[in-house]
């Protein structure tokens, strides 16, 4: 038991309760996205965009699922489609002797646990959203952090002209997109969706091009190869 000092004792025993408990507020609950600081100067140069919610590393949701998700497979096949590398020069947002990346190495690698979370988000969305087939979970890299790079994940209807987009097969979800200099530093990676006792979110995981033991205690910033 804690023990309390004289001043203290007769301060407590001073204080009179309420007259009646304030009535309790009914629990909002909780939202698809877990919303923190909005980013808005990625890693590489873009024109000014609007984005749905932002956050420096993961989008969260409650662990409630939606009603007749179907099932979704262990190992997930996703269609990968390459941007235009002449529009990219076009836009001129890139150096000009920009390339795209090797098709074997331009992936990432989705959990069946992501591709569920993602069926779940699109089952909420209005169908006049869905239908205009922009909406995405954009996935990138910025500059940040005490060790030099931090993940970005965001609900956005913004594409760019470099963006790679990897569409699950099999199964109605959005898209998850991702910048052609975004991807040169998650490549391989895994987009995974945690739930835990505080929450679910998602997250990026397994890395191959982030430095071992190159990762801040909070695990929101971390250092490249």
């Amino acid at each position: 038991m804690a023990s309390f000092c004289a001043a203290c004792s007769r301060r407590l025993l001073s204080v009179r309760p309420p007259a009646r408990l304030a009535p309790v507020s009914r629990p909002r609950p909780f939202s698809l996205l877990a919303t923190s600081r909005r980013v808005d100067t990625p890693l590489r140069a873009l024109p000014p965009t609007s984005y749905r919610s932002a956050t420096t590393s993961s989008i969260g949701s409650s662990s409630s699922a939606a009603p007749h998700l179907p099932p979704i497979p262990t190992r997930p096949n996703i269609k990968v489609t390459a941007p235009s590398l002449a529009a990219i020069k076009e836009e001129g947002y890139l150096d000009d002797d920009v390339k795209l990346l090797p098709p074997e190495e331009a992936f990432l690698n989705i959990s069946p646990e992501a591709v569920q979370q993602l069926v779940r988000i699109t089952s909420r969305e209005p169908l006049d959203v869905l239908q205009r087939n922009k909406l995405a979970l954009r996935v990138g890299v910025e500059s940040g952090g005490c060790h030099g790079y931090q993940y970005l994940m965001d609900i956005t209807e913004e594409r760019g002209v470099d963006d790679y987009v990897m569409q699950p097969e099999g199964v109605h979800c959005i898209p998850i997109v991702v910048d052609l200099t975004s991807l040169g530093l998650l490549k391989g990676a895994t987009l995974h969706h945690a739930t835990e006792l505080i929450g679910s979110s998602f997250r990026l995981q397994d890395n191959p091009q982030a430095k071992e033991g190159g990762a801040c205690g909070c695990g929101v910033s971390w250092e490249a190869k």
